[in-house]
């Protein structure tokens, strides 16, 4: 009887968590989808880049999805089985708290395994993968935005330029002629060739022009200084923010993390063994939490648990800055939050199972 009551469960639990999952999923990689195809239209991302992208910012979503869609799976499971008063036949048959935590064990398993598994080391795998692929195209991708035969402006507006024609490796251009207002000052500039240049050190693109010349004068002023010119380079295009983010503490491997000795590094490790606990602790929550009285609506403790896991990841969020401000010791990390939702489970499986936390024969 309980092999078969634990395996229904299981089954029941394993069903609504999946689909919840999905749900939750679609939505949140269609708005990470919508995100990453406006960053390629502002080109800041390389259009070779959307699916590296993407796939990073998946994997980064996957892992905060998990622990709510087990943690509402098993409130929805639970919520339900009370409104049709299955829960209450159960407990008629001596099925007690620690029977209901078989089943949530069973599907906890491989939940946590994912998110373990996605938190430590394929989150950040990813995220280097789209990183690599971003600096290998983002180059390509700055000379592909200059047409021949039509003004081209620069990514901040102050700059407008012609070329007659442009090579078919995008980076020798013939026939330029540029516009700008620097200082106060309009500027025209007239070249017969020029060549795009990324900067290591910056990422911009540059444009360097030569020879040619150089006109300068005020609005309104008869004055007009001319200047010949063998070669000079023009900012064209400011990098971009994914290249800038290139080496953030996101992408570093957990070994890197481990030995490392500074603070930023070391939160980074200890968030990222904190999120798959918050998968665990919620879903020992879920279970008292998803109590529903006979009057209640079946979805009556959904309301409950959101809020919950919004606090929950709020003070997780609140202590990871606190952290990085020095006010809560290293020693303590998150752990202070994941022992205060413990001992939030623990008074509320007391008070559901009359006095009692250990005790199985009714709930």
């Amino acid at each position: 009887m309980t092999r078969i009551l634990t395996n229904y469960l299981a089954r029941e639990i394993l069903k609504t968590s999946v689909a919840t999952l999905l749900v939750l999923y679609v939505i949140l990689v269609s708005n990470a989808l919508g995100r990453v195809l406006a960053d390629i239209a502002d080109g800041d991302i390389p259009q070779q880049a959307l699916w590296p992208v993407l796939l990073g910012q998946s994997v980064n979503l996957l892992s905060i999805v998990l622990p709510i869609s087990l943690f509402l799976g098993i409130v929805f499971t639970f919520g339900r089985m009370y409104k049709d008063h299955e829960i209450v036949v159960m407990n008629a048959c001596g099925v007690g708290y620690l029977d209901f935590y078989r089943p949530v064990l069973l599907v906890l398993i491989p939940f946590f395994l994912a998110s373990f598994y996605s938190s430590l080391w394929l989150n950040a795998q990813a995220l280097r993968l789209a990183q690599a692929v971003v600096a290998s195209e983002q180059g390509e991708h700055q000379f592909l935005q200059i047409k021949a035969g039509q003004f081209n402006q620069s990514n901040g507006g102050e700059l407008v330029f012609f070329t007659e024609s442009i090579s078919a490796d995008k980076r020798q251009l013939q026939g330029i002629i540029i516009s700008q207002v620097k200082e106060g000052a309009m500027v025209f500039e007239t070249a017969e060739k020029g060549v795009q240049k990324i900067d290591d050190s910056s990422g911009g693109l540059f444009l360097v022009i030569g020879p040619g010349k150089r006109h300068e004068g005020q609005a309104g002023e008869n004055r007009l200084r001319i200047i010949d010119f063998d070669q000079h380079g023009i900012l064209i295009k400011k990098q971009g923010r994914i290249v800038r983010q290139q080496s953030g503490t996101e992408e570093m491997t957990l070994t890197e993390l481990w030995h490392s000795d500074n603070l930023e590094h070391r939160i980074e490790l200890h968030w990222r063994i904190a999120v798959p606990m918050v998968l665990l602790v919620m879903a020992l929550l879920a279970v008292p939490l998803s109590y529903i009285a006979p009057r209640q609506g079946r979805y009556g403790k959904v309301g409950f648990a959101l809020l919950a896991f919004i606090v929950y990841f709020n003070l997780m969020a609140l202590t990871r800055a606190q952290l990085e401000d020095g006010v809560v010791p290293m020693a303590l990390n998150f752990w202070w939050v994941h022992l205060v939702f413990l001992l939030l489970t623990l008074v509320l499986i007391y008070r559901r199972n009359h006095g009692v936390i250990l005790r199985s024969e009714q709930a």
